[in-house]
């Protein structure tokens, strides 16, 4: 162990020690959170296990999903031999936080980790620590540096690459990340070193993490060509994202420069739209290369994603994290069971990241950790869910100002936080006094708030969902965690487009 991941630990160590002194004492966990669930009926013979998470992805960006334009021919390919859930909530809209809740079947109350850049408490029992533990050989192929091992985030994994390589520019390495055909060549090459019978592992456990969709979205140029004409189209670099951050705030003061805006902002979503297609190929050769391994059919594949993206919905324009808008939250499930069992199902019962590890589990016949708080959907192996209560998301911006930071207790608590079911929605921020409720059903996009509606069916939607926000708030007991602030990992977060305070989107509407 190098000096670093001492210290790392030792510090972990020593805020676990200052939080026991001071805590409330160990939440009570629920009453099956310490053992296995009613075997499944119909559990379909698992050896290997999948997950593969697109970063910064919406669903409704998804032709699977209903988009009318976007091209991802392998991801809809993949959706119709799997179980594809139409209202999957993200637990929050930031790398290290949603994918640490996907990991652990917590809330980031729970995990401890409100954002990017901070290290996770060894006492986080992650997927891949739990299925090591049952002979799993775990290997994780990472996208970027939020989840760079600095972190913590690869307990559990024997084989963990996060060698970020990018360089849109031949010779320039600008961002700590790498492309999706540099995560799909590192995943396939792991597949083809590994040598199970000689570990003793012939089960495995294969985290991708794919992060072109995030900002900038800079696809190679064949892809980007599918959409828009080619005098209308702009690159999607940080630069021109920021341009037409601008052009839309003086839109809405000016009207007559609306329009511009606009176009400018269409242009955007197109590159977006383009790095989803170039996502989509080297997400296929994946697929494709399981297949020709023998492992696909074999599997559980999971595909998701951490959290979405603002485009021009909501005033957080084209960025996530400030907001627990559908267009952050709201991203993709799709699951396909050995034998494509229950194949083609739609589920729009709600569902939530925090769900995603406690169902993995459920299915292989092991026990849920004491802390998980997801509720398992395996049983859709059965026939049809039972109905779930409503989910839970925070934001995790503004970070910077201290009106939003709750000092007492958690420190997202001030941040916009949510409770969604399958048609309604509840968001709130307290300090300035943000609050919205949507029926998603006739209004996806949040934009017609109900929160003043003397409807008797919404005031009580409203009241109810205040009564399990408040109970949810007070639930928080976080694992220790604590930022990294070395100026090595400052610069690659700077690098990667975690503005400065002075740039950070606030502004967030409720209509």
């Amino acid at each position: 162990m190098n000096a670093t991941s001492t210290n790392r630990k030792l510090t972990i160590t020593m805020c676990a020690l200052a939080m026991l002194c001071c805590s409330k004492g160990c939440r009570k966990p629920d009453g099956t959170s310490d053992a296995k669930l009613s075997p499944l009926k119909n559990a379909p013979s698992i050896e290997h296990v999948i997950i593969i998470s697109i970063d910064t992805l919406r669903a409704d960006h998804l032709g699977c999903y209903g988009h009318p334009f976007v091209k991802s021919p392998n991801i809809d390919a993949f959706a119709k031999e799997s179980v594809v859930f139409t209202n999957h909530i993200s637990a929050a809209p930031t790398t290290l936080a949603s994918h640490t809740s996907l990991m652990t079947g917590t809330y980031p109350h729970t995990h401890g980790a409100p954002k990017n850049g901070f290290v996770l408490g060894d006492e986080n029992e992650m997927l891949a620590e739990v299925l090591a533990k049952d002979g799993f050989d775990c290997a994780g192929v990472i996208g970027a540096f939020p989840l760079d091992p600095v972190f913590n985030f690869d307990q559990g994994f024997a084989h963990y690459d996060a060698a970020f390589t990018i360089s849109h520019e031949k010779g320039i390495v600008d961002q700590h990340q790498r492309l999706a055909a540099e995560v799909t060549d590192a995943a396939l090459k792991w597949l083809d070193k590994r040598k199970p019978r000689e570990s003793g592992r012939d089960r495995l456990f294969l985290f991708t993490h794919y992060f072109d969709v995030h900002w900038p979205y800079e696809a190679p140029f064949e892809y980007r060509r599918k959409y828009g004409e080619s005098g209308s189209r702009k690159k999607g670099s940080m630069a021109n994202i920021e341009l037409a951050r601008e052009m839309l705030r003086q839109g809405e003061q000016d009207p007559n420069r609306l329009k511009q805006a606009l176009e400018f902002a269409k242009a955007m979503d197109n590159e977006y739209a383009a790095e989803i297609s170039y996502c989509d190929e080297h997400v296929g050769r994946l697929l494709d290369g399981l297949k020709d391994r023998g492992i696909y059919d074999k599997s559980l594949i999971i595909l998701t994603s951490d959290h979405g993206e603002t485009m021009h919905e909501h005033r957080t324009y084209f960025s996530h994290g400030a907001t627990v808008y559908d267009s952050e939250v709201h991203t993709p499930l799709i699951v396909r069971f050995p034998g494509q069992l229950s194949a083609g199902k739609r589920v729009s019962r709600i569902v939530s990241n925090v769900d995603v590890t406690p169902a993995i589990l459920h299915l292989l016949n092991l026990p849920r950790t004491s802390r998980m708080e997801g509720v398992s959907f395996a049983s859709i192996v059965d026939g049809e869910l039972p109905e779930r209560s409503p989910v839970f998301a925070e934001a995790t911006k503004p970070w910077w100002d201290e009106k939003f930071h709750d000092t007492s207790g958690w420190v997202n608590r001030k941040k916009f936080q949510c409770v969604r079911s399958d048609t309604f929605k509840y968001v709130a921020r307290d300090p300035d006094r943000l609050y919205g409720l949507y029926e998603l059903g006739t209004d996806s996009d949040e934009q017609n708030n109900l929160i003043d509606s003397a409807d008797p069916s919404h005031v009580k939607q409203l009241a109810e969902f205040k009564g399990l926000l408040a109970d949810w708030q007070k639930r928080a007991n976080p694992i220790p965690a604590f930022e990294d602030k070395s100026p090595e990992t400052q610069r690659k977060m700077h690098d990667l487009g975690y503005a400065a305070a002075a740039n950070e989107p606030v502004d967030a509407t409720t209509n």
